[in-house]
């Protein structure tokens, strides 16, 4: 996929220890977090 799909480990959810998803909704996911860059 050219880079364009990032796998994400979510320690806070132990039932879904990981997400996979495209860098287009990184921001919006890091986001709902409350992560600052």
């Amino acid at each position: 996929d050219n880079g364009e799909t990032v796998t994400i480990a979510d320690s806070a959810n132990p039932d879904q220890a990981s997400y996979r998803m495209s860098i287009d909704n990184l921001a919006d996911w890091i986001a709902t977090r409350g992560y600052i860059s």
